[in-house]
């Protein structure tokens, strides 16, 4: 009886989920179709009901974003779902191309501060895969340093044994090496302090009140850097370094 019991209340745990899963591919077939037949109203509609379901991931974002791109006047958006999907897969090829397309459409032409050079490699390298996918290889790397620590221990020859032990450590700091870029990447998909630009002109004060000094104009489609709250201002920073505040409702949190 209390096997019969544990069975119904697992039966009834696991319904919710199987129904949630068939509305989600229900909505997100309803898109495709939707978005195939050119009326991006209703795929947006339908994508942005996933995510309203606490669904996330590069594809569905990656949608949203082509979907927002394929409307007029949503520039700002269609960049902010491209930043979100390549926030949780920054080596999304597809997502990558696509935000470069619609940032030609954006008016602002910032230049980054120009940063160490080594930095830029070690970013771009942990950047060539999904955090998921450094942690798959640092344990697939860390079984083959746990093999190669049994043939330390029994190899037959001490070539073999030396040779083995050499591969262990290399094996050892690879995994480290694997670990770093999927905590760092885990890390980054965390972060609170970027945004975008969604209104189609902002002005950035000289400090957190309309009667601030107008320092200059940013339009749509513009990345950001949050650094201060303040009420329903936003102390934000500039890829050139120009700092300045303007109002909570000019922007979108990445």
């Amino acid at each position: 009886m209390k096997r019969i019991i544990l069975l119904i209340a697992i039966l009834m745990l696991a319904a919710p989920a199987t129904r949630s899963a068939e509305v989600m591919d229900s909505l997100w077939n309803d898109a495709v179709n939707a978005y195939t037949g050119g009326n991006y109203d209703v795929a947006l509609r339908s994508f942005k009901q996933i995510e309203k379901m606490g669904y996330s991931s590069p594809q569905l974002y990656y949608n949203i974003g082509n979907t927002y791109y394929k409307m007029s006047g949503y520039i700002a958006y269609s960049i902010l779902y491209y930043e979100r999907a390549l926030r949780l897969d920054p080596s999304y090829k597809d997502a990558l191309n696509n935000i470069e397309m619609a940032r030609q459409f954006t008016l602002d032409r910032i230049e980054d501060v120009p940063e160490f050079v080594l930095i830029t490699w070690m970013r771009d390298f942990r950047n060539i895969l999904s955090s998921d996918a450094w942690a798959w290889i640092g344990v697939g790397i860390f079984a083959l340093a746990a093999v190669l620590m049994l043939l330390f221990r029994y190899g037959r020859t001490l070539t073999v044994r030396k040779m083995a032990f050499f591969l262990a450590l290399v094996c050892f700091l690879l995994t480290s090496l694997s670990i770093v870029c999927s905590v760092s990447l885990r890390r980054e998909m965390k972060r609170t302090d970027e945004a975008v630009i969604v209104s189609a002109v902002s002005s950035v004060k000289s400090s957190p009140s309309n009667s601030g000094k107008s320092l200059l104009i940013i339009h749509e489609g513009t990345k950001v850097d949050v650094l201060e709250e303040l009420g329903l201002w936003r102390k934000i920073e500039l890829a050139d370094g120009r700092q300045g505040w303007l109002q909570e409702r000019d922007i979108e949190i990445i």
